[in-house]
């Protein structure tokens, strides 16, 4: 189980003053850009890879409608990702398949694609067909992360997860239960085989995380002999 940590620049300035050492625990960064003004993305992102350099770095533009800061038209988001793909070369790029199903044909040439689900509102009862017809698309990453109401959701995210991974061997995946109840989902990611699991250091990106110190003890003790 790797440990990912998001930062969230709110302006050039606050990218520049990121203290890079701090994240050191972190074994991939995830960038949200989408904190930022459309405008100010591409006039930022020399500062995240320059800080970040020689680190596995995610790019994430996290749209509202999946629990994020950003709308953009279909054409915005497909110009801003392929702009920041060809000039940087970020190790993943998320891609929001549900939201901009309609694009999607635009990134087949990419090979680092998670392709991600966000749903802010309840844990569906479809999630096998959801984690499969991410599958099916032969992404590099398959990430769900889901919104638990109670602790039968958490379980059910689980059970999904297990069955997923009977059937899906090579796939790799995140599976998330979001919430105060779903926080036990981050700490067994290795016993669903997830193969991430999102920390914080300041802020967190979603409704649970739990800071990168405590995390990085939990998995200390869990990889204890």
């Amino acid at each position: 189980m790797k440990l990912i940590v998001s930062v969230m620049p709110r302006s050039l300035e606050e990218a520049q003053s990121l203290d890079a050492t701090r994240y050191l625990d972190a074994d991939i960064i995830e960038w949200r850009a989408d904190y930022l003004p459309k405008e100010a993305i591409l006039q930022v992102a020399p500062a995240i890879f320059e800080k970040f350099a020689g680190r596995e770095l995610v790019f994430t533009l996290r749209t509202r409608s999946e629990g994020g800061e950003i709308e953009l038209s279909p054409e915005e988001y497909i110009h801003l990702i392929k702009e920041v793909a060809q000039l940087y070369q970020p190790d993943y790029i998320d891609f929001e398949y549900y939201s901009y199903k309609d694009v999607f044909e635009e990134m087949l040439d990419f090979p680092n694609l998670i392709l991600s689900y966000h749903n802010f509102q309840e844990t569906p009862e479809n999630m096998m067909e959801i984690l499969s017809e991410l599958t099916s698309l032969n992404p590099k990453l398959v990430k769900v992360a889901v919104m638990a109401h109670t602790e039968q959701d958490v379980l059910d995210l689980m059970n999904y997860t297990l069955g997923f991974k009977t059937l899906n061997p090579e796939q790799e995946y995140v599976t998330i239960s979001m919430g105060k109840v779903g926080k036990v989902s981050r700490i067994t990611a290795d016993v669903t085989g997830s193969s991430w699991s999102f920390a914080s250091l300041d802020e967190a990106s979603a409704p649970g995380q739990i800071s990168l110190a405590n995390m990085k003890k939990i998995r200390e003790i869990l990889d204890e002999a």
